[in-house]
């Protein structure tokens, strides 16, 4: 029975790998073939040395500003990574430790606005940021950043108060006794005990902002100025489908994401879990 249980257990994950990994597979596929052969029907599923071309790449590389797009990209998510963990560790802190009901109604209108889908943001963050002047130009970039935290926060914010809800509050109220202020006394003791946390939320933010399009496509004026998620659309047009191009630039899109998973991958489980035990 044991046997039998375990054996269906490894066909039901080997079937959900699978099924995560194809679109993987058929991305990377596409990529590295003539356009011809990725809209041929019935399509080959199987790699051919044949049919492998380099041609989307060096299009991409040639014909377009991929490492401008790559460039604002990196901004975007550095920038929307370190302001919400900073805003999201202060909140989630301040949750988990105080006691009045103010802040306690504060979490619960931050989980709320978690449940606001990103389409319901664009047009008061629209509004707001064209009075701003900030839809004008490359500043357009700190309108992105601004967007993408708006929607990152509040998730990021329980989860870091789930793991300082975790943290014994003896150890704060030790080093307010030797002399540091709160503030110090959460720096020094509380967020090394939430490194686990801090990765989680980094991972977690820094996927939300590279793979963003909604915000980018609506506040970035164009061009060069375009996150590479946003830009792989301008290959999709009336006159030319140019998927391989479509694919090349998602796969372009997809490594760091992937590279930085697989680095952090442990601390993000641990930090997903961390405040549950």
């Amino acid at each position: 029975m044991r046997r039998m249980a375990s054996a269906l257990r490894a066909v039901t994950l080997a079937l959900f790998a699978f099924i995560a990994f194809l679109p993987v597979y058929w991305m990377t596929l596409s990529a590295f073939r003539p356009n011809a052969v990725v809209m041929q029907w019935p399509p080959a599923f199987l790699p051919d040395p044949a049919t492998f071309s380099l041609e989307a790449m060096r299009s991409l590389f040639a014909d377009t500003p991929v490492v401008a797009w790559l460039s604002t990209s990196l901004v975007v998510t550095v920038g929307s990574t370190l302001l919400t963990v900073f805003i999201a560790t202060l909140a989630g802190y301040a949750l988990s430790r105080s006691r009045s009901r103010l802040t306690g109604l504060a979490g619960y209108a931050i989980l709320i606005a978690k449940m606001l889908p990103g389409t319901l943001l664009i047009v008061p963050l629209y509004i707001l940021f064209f009075r701003a002047g900030l839809l004008n130009g490359p500043q357009a970039i700190v309108a992105v950043i601004l967007a993408n935290c708006s929607f990152a926060v509040p998730f990021a914010t329980w989860m870091m108060k789930a793991f300082f809800d975790g943290i014994p509050r003896e150890i704060e109220e030790a080093a307010l006794i030797d002399g540091c202020s709160p503030l110090s006394a959460m720096v020094k003791t509380v967020l090394p005990a939430a490194a686990p946390a801090l990765a989680a939320v980094t991972i977690y933010v820094f996927i939300v902002a590279w793979n963003d399009f909604l915000f980018a496509r609506t506040f970035l004026p164009g061009g060069d100025t375009m996150t590479i998620a946003a830009a792989s659309t301008q290959f999709l047009g009336e006159v030319e489908m140019a998927w391989n191009k479509v694919m090349a630039v998602a796969l372009l899109a997809a490594a760091p994401v992937f590279v930085m998973f697989l680095i952090l991958q442990r601390h993000f489980v641990a930090g997903l879990t961390g405040g549950h035990h």
